[in-house]
């Protein structure tokens, strides 16, 4: 029988120990998990960058693998902490957002409010649900316990707003909505937003680019470009550079697309 899968997106990053908590508890409870991480080096308290990131990675991975996301700058506040089945996964974490693009994407099952402490380390911190709640209940569930063992059922889950671009005048108007570790634009603009039309110009800040490179090789090193990335998402990039600093952009920054 394969190994229970548990998966980890954290902003913890791996100087403080606090992954290798999280971590150990996982293993107390169930020493046959396989522990992965897909990151710790999220941007402190950004949720949107580890939704990104999750939304990257989670599919993947084998069916009935687990996944542990914590970005989580309400911890010991108001928000629920979570436990999602969809058909081929289940999540684990606060519902702050950081499970939006898993609910666009997957067939929701069970939504559950983790509240039953028998499930939970002894005397949960308030500052540390990841190692105390989160750890501990992802570890139970690949041990065989039922998802709706942990709590009550979540009546409604909080989802950021994923702005969709805009086409006016003819012009189709994103915005840049993750940066990567190389620097690179992530926009969101799809391929399929761009209705098969060619480009005429793509426009951020003040630099336009002419044309859509199919690959990194087609960009002159040094040089803006912009391709359709991993994600089918439309990236702005610079060869061997960083686009974010070229172009002094942010997650926020308006895109532009015109249209021949």
């Amino acid at each position: 029988m394969a190994k229970p899968i548990i998966t980890l997106t954290t902003d913890f990053g791996t100087r403080d120990g606090y992954a290798g908590a999280v971590k150990g508890v996982i293993k107390s409870i169930n020493p046959d998990a396989e522990v992965t991480d897909i990151s710790h080096e999220i941007e402190s308290f950004d949720v949107l960058g580890a939704a990104f990131a999750l939304n990257n990675s989670y599919r993947y991975f084998p069916r009935g693998t687990t996944h542990l996301a914590v970005v989580d700058p309400g911890v010991g506040g108001e928000r629920q902490p979570l436990l999602i089945r969809s058909e081929d996964f289940c999540f684990v974490g606060p519902d702050n957002g950081i499970f939006s693009f898993v609910f666009q994407n997957e067939m929701i099952t069970d939504m559950v409010v983790l509240s039953n402490k028998k499930y939970f380390l002894a005397e949960p911190s308030t500052t540390f649900h990841a190692r105390d709640i989160f750890a501990p209940v992802a570890a139970y569930l690949s041990r065989g316990v039922g998802v709706n063992e942990f709590g009550r059922a979540a009546k409604k889950c909080f989802k950021l707003v994923i702005q969709e671009p805009r086409l006016s005048k003819g012009k189709l108007r994103g915005e840049i909505i993750h940066v990567d570790g190389f620097g690179n634009l992530v926009t969101n603009v799809a391929a399929g937003s761009l209705g098969g039309k060619k480009i005429a110009a793509i426009t951020v800040g003040r630099r336009r680019i002419k044309r859509l490179a199919r690959s990194y090789s087609e960009i002159k090193e040094g040089e803006v470009g912009a391709l359709m990335g991993s994600s089918d998402l439309l990236e702005i990039t610079l060869n061997q550079g960083s686009a974010r600093e070229a172009l002094r952009s942010k997650v926020g920054s308006a895109v532009t697309i015109t249209f021949k």
